[in-house]
């Protein structure tokens, strides 16, 4: 009797679990399918979905069978396996929140209308993107990364660390409010402006702390650069030159111009971070970086500059 209990309990736990999910799914796919017709309006391609499905653990979504087209002739332009959202509130800024895109690819009818001269091994590979925001609300902290993979040919990572991010924050989520309220997220010239207003003097609050970006090879890196370089009419060779060439005109510290060079040479990696001083705005960064571009040794100490390539 108590397991019949203990199972019955369980069988309406799971049932409630799947019901709020369902109900959660619908309320999303109500607000997707605006913020997509808003952006087809926008931008000319129309977007659509096979399947929808949301998650109440962790207030997250995922489109499947994603696929883009142009509104004008209904050509195929991409298709994207899935793209997964999750950590998103309409109401409150919350601490994490996370984008993921799996295989994002041009059609062919797309390709085959791309110039002669265009990088078809780029072009025709596929892409996955993975991204997420870090907040913490007592301190102010955030954290932005991004990862970017085209497969067999490159993986991209930026990174960014902020401080006294809370206006920008708060400011995010008064405008995304905004559009929320409207028809079909679309908002006036005058909430436009109000949006440029509000986010200009947030920024202007923030203070940069780090910031890295680094590229390594995935097997083809190479090859797609001098494919690209041949249709430009220059050889691998004759890059380096250049850019030798170029880094003796500009004012670059020794050790990223090192890392430059060995990168134009090798194509295998290349990756360059900073860690700027506390406490100075990103006005403040700026002016005090322009008044030591002339002094580039100066410059990376000062934003404590670390670069490597091969």
């Amino acid at each position: 009797m108590k397991k019949l209990i203990i199972a019955a309990v369980v069988a309406a736990a799971v049932g409630g679990v799947a019901y709020a999910n369902y109900a959660v799914t619908q309320e999303v796919k109500t607000v997707v399918d605006q913020q997509l017709s808003a952006l087809s309006a926008q931008s000319g391609v129309d977007i659509t979905y096979s399947d929808i499905s949301a998650s109440v653990f962790d207030s997250s979504m995922e489109l499947s069978g994603i696929k883009v087209q142009s509104l004008d002739s209904n050509e195929a332009i991409a298709t994207i396996d899935t793209i997964e959202v999750s950590g998103y509130e309409q109401d409150s800024i919350p601490p994490h929140t996370g984008f993921v895109m799996t295989n994002f690819r041009f059609s062919d009818d797309f390709l085959a209308q791309l110039p002669q001269n265009a990088n078809n091994k780029l072009a025709s590979t596929s892409y996955n993107v993975k991204s997420s925001l870090d907040y913490n609300k007592d301190s102010g902290d955030s954290a932005f990364a991004v990862n970017v993979t085209a497969n067999e040919v490159a993986d991209v990572h930026f990174n960014l660390g902020l401080a006294k991010s809370t206006p920008l924050m708060e400011a995010s989520l008064a405008i995304s409010k905004m559009q929320n309220s409207t028809q079909n997220g679309q908002l006036t010239l005058e909430q436009q402006l109000q949006q440029q207003s509000k986010m200009m003097a947030a920024m202007s609050q923030l203070e940069p702390r780090s910031i890295s970006m680094s590229v390594a090879d995935e097997g083809e890196l190479k090859a797609v650069v001098e494919s690209f370089l041949q249709a430009q009419g220059m050889t691998h060779e004759q890059f380096q030159q250049v850019v030798a060439m170029q880094l003796q005109q500009a004012p670059v510290s020794t050790d990223l111009e090192t890392a430059i060079t060995n990168f134009a040479q090798g194509l295998s990696s290349l990756s360059v971070s900073a860690n700027l001083p506390e406490g100075q705005s990103m006005m403040q960064i700026n002016q005090q970086i322009m008044a030591l571009m002339g002094q580039p040794e100066e410059l990376a100490k000062f934003i404590n500059l670390q670069a490597s390539g091969k």
